[in-house]
């Protein structure tokens, strides 16, 4: 581990070690769980903002960004998941789909690191 790692991404990297990350209980339980998700976006937008004016991006946030995120949008873009499932359900997730691909875009483009 790095000596001057921040603690935003010590925190990052507990949890995504652990069972509760989010994309992991999402290909587990085939389930989105909401809550989760806001916390797990909290986590790594935390971890952007520590390292924005060091000009670093640690490498599991530019992993979730170019492979973990696909992974996920993969999974809740099979119409399987949403089997028994109510269109207020689906809404929230199709709502979350496009935040994230929006969000993976910013990323790409630079502008989720512009120091203030």
């Amino acid at each position: 581990m790095f000596i001057n790692m921040k603690e935003s991404l010590k925190k990052y990297l507990e949890y995504a070690e652990s069972e509760d990350e989010f994309t992991y209980r999402v290909r587990m339980e085939r389930a989105w769980d909401d809550p989760a998700y806001l916390a797990f976006i909290a986590l790594i937008m935390d971890v952007i903002n520590d390292y924005k004016e060091t000009d670093v991006v640690p490498i599991p946030i530019v992993l979730f960004f170019t492979s973990g995120l696909d992974q996920l949008v993969g999974t809740i873009s099979n119409p399987d998941f949403f089997l028994n499932t109510s269109k207020t359900y689906q809404d929230l997730v199709e709502a979350r789909r496009l935040e994230l691909l929006a969000l993976q875009k910013i990323f790409f483009s630079g502008e989720l690191f512009m120091k203030e």
